[in-house]
């Protein structure tokens, strides 16, 4: 597992209730990680915990798209079938 430290002056000026930092802050992550091709859909669901479909969800309503090809949708099939 891999900790980031955030700041606490910059944590507290953060438009995030307190209580929901680290969930957003997960979800932003792995919604910026997908839309880079650093990870899968799948790495990225688990990373914000969500399920998939949910997380796919949540990239449609950030416009963001999935620019993978067959060889990537074979990876994502086999990762999300090993859950």
């Amino acid at each position: 597992m891999i900790s980031i430290e955030i700041p606490d002056e910059i944590a507290s000026q953060l438009r995030i209730p307190p209580k929901q930092i680290k969930t957003q802050l997960k979800k932003e992550l792995a919604i910026h990680l997908v839309a880079e091709g650093i990870c899968t859909l799948a790495q990225g669901a688990r990373l914000a915990q969500m399920s998939r479909l949910a997380f796919e969800h949540l990239l449609g309503e950030r416009n963001i798209p999935w620019a993978g090809g067959i060889d990537d949708i074979n990876k994502e099939i086999k990762l999300f079938d090993s859950l």
